[in-house]
């Protein structure tokens, strides 16, 4: 977990508050439905196309390679897969946004430059102060991810574990947010393929596309993306520059390892319940999955799926044993 400090000061030239949104909004909304409201990153000058390219050489100077992605998304549209456009140079990229259909990812960023974890303190600082809450002792995993994007470059229709806040910087764009509770936009399946490890589960259903909720962003808006709340996101006629603020809590894990069960017990034909239905079965789920965590670990990949990854042997073996003693008998489906 990342150490975080309170910030002595804002950094807005009035000491104003970077998040401009009533406490009471951001109560009643906050990992339950999508709200928009305005903030004042820009004032911090930190989010500006060369200082990006400064902080681009600080990663690449660390041989950080899995904190950038660098992606083609000429041919991308909202049904796009993650994960199907090529790779390209990181730094060539930033540079000529302009000139090319090209998506940039800068990740954990707080890592690299002192002055981006301060923003980062301040951000979580405000919120704490907002729920009237202590936050900051409940997440797990956080990032600040920087992401520029050419005119026009569409980011496919997918979920994401953490609770996020998209804030917008240059240019504009719009993002589409749905229900995170619709399981027929996504189903349960589709979650528990998520959750082991499988970015691009989701899956497009342009029928359902009026459930959807679009917010035109510009310079100064923000948007909150509840945990497992689809979305997809288009760019308008300019480069784009947004900064996500994203973090994983200990609630938010539980749910997370719930799915993972889920998925497990399906490989054997059962038929689990669904997380929220039966909190019995779910606190047993969960405390089964979670003994199987690195409890010290290094990236996302290690804290959402070492359990997975922990278990799938066991488990294999396990199907070869019931098979070898069900041959010859009917199977029995039983809901968990």
């Amino acid at each position: 977990m990342q150490k975080h400090v309170d910030p002595a000061k804002g950094f807005a030239p009035d000491n104003a508050p970077l998040l401009q949104v009533s406490a009471e909004d951001f109560r009643a909304n906050f990992n339950k439905r999508s709200f928009e409201f305005r903030h004042r990153l820009q004032d911090t000058k930190l989010f500006e196309i060369d200082q990006l390219i400064e902080l681009a050489d600080k990663i690449l100077a660390a041989g950080a390679t899995d904190r950038f992605a660098a992606v083609n998304y000429r041919q991308a549209n909202v049904g796009t897969k993650i994960g199907t456009t090529p790779n390209l140079g990181l730094r060539e990229t930033v540079s000529k946004l302009d000139q090319a259909g090209s998506w940039v990812k800068l990740s954990r960023v707080q890592d690299f430059d002192p002055k981006y974890t301060a923003v980062f303190d301040q951000l979580l600082f405000e919120m704490e102060g907002l729920l009237n809450q202590p936050l900051r002792r409940e997440i797990t995993w956080s990032t600040v991810t920087i992401f520029l994007a050419s005119p026009k470059i569409a980011t496919p229709f997918h979920i994401d574990h953490e609770s996020n806040f998209l804030f917008q910087l240059q240019g504009d764009k719009d993002v589409c947010l749905f229900d995170p509770n619709d399981r027929e936009l996504v189903n349960d399946k589709e979650v528990e393929a998520f959750y082991l490890g499988n970015a691009g589960a989701a899956t497009y259903k342009e029928h359902l596309q009026a459930r959807g909720t679009v917010y035109r962003l510009t310079p100064g808006d923000v948007v909150h993306h509840p945990p497992l709340a689809p979305h997809w996101v288009k760019n308008g006629d300019n480069i784009s520059v947004s900064v996500s603020v994203a973090f994983g809590t200990k609630p938010l894990e539980r749910v997370a390892r719930i799915y993972q069960a889920n998925s497990l017990l399906r490989t054997f034909g059962l038929a689990p319940v669904s997380p929220g239905l039966s909190p019995t079965k779910d606190k047993i789920k969960a405390a089964f999955v979670s003994r199987f965590e690195n409890r010290n670990p290094r990236s996302y990949a290690d804290l959402m799926f070492t359990p997975v990854n922990r278990l799938r042997k066991p488990i294999e073996l396990a199907k070869r044993v019931i098979r070898r003693s069900a041959q010859g008998r009917g199977s029995i489906k039983t809901t968990v």
